[in-house]
């Protein structure tokens, strides 16, 4: 009877032991895998964030001014490398401005214009519309970002914009989906853009051609960085 209840109690411990064992192995393996996943990803958003700290200071057909970014700007964003640039037309006068980021999904993911520049005396006039990325520059499945106009809110002296903006997971591809935390999450990282033209007269369709004419120029400058980075033997950008 006795030897029946040592048995008993031995094969109890032994099974208690042996899931407490499995347990052990199956933490330490996700914990592996999910430390491997994030040196992985962490790497991606390096080689991510080197293509932008490449881009030519100038590019063909345009005079640019370099903007720079305010530290709380950069946190707030998660902004691992930035570019931005006052610009003008060598065919007009008008100003423009155009500014990339590379981070965190999850952050870059949010703040979308229509909610940061009503802090800057601005607001949304119409709703915001997709627009169709230049077909020559759209890359693969095409692409397409928001656009829209702002126009001073009430007792402010600010100036009336036409902006551009949307993500792309490889700087190639690029989306304006209506819920971009959820669209992109699990994304290692994102690029961000925007093109924002000054547009005193609410000529929506005159600021639309020259928010894609600084496509048309700059994004080929940026898939050039990101073959460089790709050649150099960093990380590749996959989608």
């Amino acid at each position: 009877m006795n030897g029946d209840a040592t048995a008993s109690s031995s094969g109890w411990k032994f099974n208690v032991g042996l899931v407490g064992m499995l347990v052990l192995i199956g933490v330490t393996a996700w914990f592996q895998e999910l430390v491997t996943g994030r040196s992985q990803n962490n790497q991606k958003m390096e080689a991510a964030a080197r293509a932008v700290q490449i881009l030519p200071d100038q590019f063909a057909g345009w005079t640019t001014e370099p903007r720079t970014m305010s530290d709380t700007e950069i946190a707030q964003t998660g902004t691992k490398a930035y570019y931005s640039r006052f610009l003008r037309s060598q065919k007009t006068a008008v100003p423009l401005s155009v500014m990339l980021l590379c981070g965190k999904t999850r952050e870059l993911s949010v703040h979308p214009p229509t909610v940061c520049f009503e802090g800057l005396g601005l607001e949304v006039e119409g709703e915001p519309q997709r627009v169709p990325v230049p077909a020559e520059v759209a890359g693969e499945g095409g692409g397409e970002l928001m656009a829209v106009h702002f126009k001073p809110s009430a007792y402010s002296t600010a100036r009336p914009l036409y902006v551009y903006w949307g993500w792309s997971r490889d700087g190639r591809h690029w989306e304006a989906p209506s819920v971009p935390r959820l669209h992109f999450a699990g994304a290692p990282y994102l690029y961000k853009i925007y093109v924002v033209r000054d547009d005193p007269t609410g000529k929506k369709s005159a600021s639309g051609e020259l928010c894609d004419a600084v496509l048309r120029d700059f994004l080929p400058e940026l898939h050039a960085a990101i073959d460089k980075v790709s050649a150099d033997g960093e990380v590749a950008t996959t989608r």
